[in-house]
């Protein structure tokens, strides 16, 4: 498995076609707002794929410079591989690409409680606990949907109340203002 960035064109393209099969509607943010970062130079679209090139999974992250953790935004295999190790195996890829350069790859996952189909949030989160994420006592609430804050070591850990400050900022960067107040809490420390 090999990991490429995908231009902002491939981006889009996957963009359109993946992602609404792969997440809920309410998680999906405008393409335009993605185009923003990227042109900014902190959103990484990665693709996972095999030796022939054909696409595994992606892992779509926010990274700013000079933070210890980065944001993995979405994150989905390939629908006719799930359940067969091919997730697991693109996560611990992804965080060796991170481990050079930040000590967290935070994942935000919908929190059941609140969740359309809490089965398919439980699934995922311990999906993440069994790929060696950590749970947090974080918790978000962004535009109205409630997540669970889990931490994935990538080269280090970062306490809980550190997290929270850099997942703020990772926010701050990522939604402008007005959009920022009152659309995005957070809850833990």
């Amino acid at each position: 498995m090999q990991i490429l960035r995908l231009s902002p064109a491939a981006c889009e393209e996957l963009y359109h076609t993946a992602l609404p099969r792969d997440f809920p509607a309410a998680e999906l943010k405008p393409f335009a707002e993605i185009q923003r970062l990227l042109d900014a130079g902190i959103y990484e679209p990665l693709l996972l794929t095999d030796d022939a090139g054909a696409r595994l999974a992606y892992a779509w992250q926010v990274v700013l410079p000079g933070q210890r953790t980065a944001l993995l935004d979405y994150f989905a295999v390939r629908c006719d591989l799930r359940g067969g190790g091919v997730g697991t195996q693109a996560l611990q890829l992804v965080k060796a690409y991170d481990a050079m350069r930040v000590h967290d790859l935070l994942l935000e996952c919908e929190h059941p409680a609140e969740a359309p189909n809490p089965a398919v949030a439980r699934r995922r989160i311990g999906f993440y606990l069994r790929a060696g994420a950590r749970a947090t006592a974080l918790e978000s609430r962004v535009f109205g949907t409630r997540y669970a804050v889990l931490s994935l070591p990538c080269g280090g850990t970062v306490p809980d109340a550190a997290l929270c400050k850099e997942l703020r900022a990772l926010y701050k960067t990522m939604i402008p203002q007005p959009y920022y107040r009152g659309n995005v809490i957070f809850y833990g420390n």
